[in-house]
């Protein structure tokens, strides 16, 4: 028993390494991937960006034979609240990266356009212009103070606790033992789920862009205080055009119209 457990534990030791190494493959094969990929377009915004709107028409999109999106048309006045509704998986977020530019329609086209007329086909360049809240955790570790300033690097003083006034943050940012300096993990380690998701929306709202896209960016606050976070991005101005991903049927009294997403197609209701 001895001399077969000697031979069995290499042997075993030897199995285990076999899916690192198809990890590590998979993950150079990515890497090299990266280094390959064409540029993207960026080009320079030729239009007024202080209010802009969106306007997609006729848009397709699909993951390899699988449509997600079909013959998409409909269109996002400047300075609108616009709440974007639909079943988990239904494509929602897959729309706003269309928005964003991080993936590209099979057909159709996707605009912004301010209150003269004039219109700027996506490109990745739209990107200086939007500011994006995630679903889920995206601090990183350093103090608050450093994690907002992410969004507008030489933000003042004013600035800063302008944006914690519109996140509805002062409050537990003014009760933490370092204020503004106080240290957090990766992730927001240190902060609840829903102060994190404050912070990250503290840090959009500083930049002012004229665009919010929020996904699912409140799902972990309490009604109250997500109501006094919309209340407050509602106040701002110039109004800024917002697109709020949502399951909440709460918050839909603040939108001016719901965007429904089902069976591939969007239909607009007054909100």
């Amino acid at each position: 028993m001895t001399l077969v457990n000697r031979i069995q534990a290499p042997i075993v030791s030897l199995a285990q390494m076999i899916p690192r190494v198809v990890a590590i493959l998979a993950s150079a094969g990515r890497i090299m991937g990266i280094q390959y990929m064409p540029k993207e377009i960026a080009a320079e915004s030729q239009i007024d960006l202080r209010q802009v709107g969106i306007q997609v028409d006729k848009l397709s999109f699909g993951y390899a034979d699988d449509i997600v999106l079909e013959d998409v048309s409909f269109s996002v006045k400047p300075g609108e609240f616009v709440a974007v509704v639909g079943a988990s998986g239904i494509g929602k977020t897959t729309l706003i990266r269309l928005i964003m530019s991080f993936v590209h329609s099979a057909a159709g086209s996707i605009q912004f356009i301010n209150n003269e007329g004039e219109t700027e086909e996506v490109n990745a360049g739209v990107r200086e212009f939007i500011s994006y809240v995630p679903q889920g955790n995206t601090l990183f570790s350093g103090t608050l103070r450093d994690n907002i300033l992410m969004g507008k690097l030489n933000a003042t003083e004013e600035e800063i606790q302008e944006a914690l006034r519109l996140s509805s943050s002062v409050d537990f940012v003014e009760e933490l033992p370092d204020g503004l300096d106080t240290m957090i993990g990766e992730r927001g380690h240190g902060l609840s789920e829903g102060q994190a998701q404050r912070i990250a929306i503290a840090r959009a709202l500083i930049r002012r862009s004229p665009v919010l896209i929020l996904d699912e960016a409140t799902s972990a606050l309490d009604e109250m205080t997500e109501l006094n976070v919309i209340e407050g991005i509602r106040s701002l101005k110039p109004q800024i055009t917002c697109l709020l991903i949502t399951h909440r049927k709460s918050v839909l009294r603040f939108c001016d119209r719901q965007l429904q997403i089902d069976n591939k197609k969007i239909s607009e209701n007054i909100a």
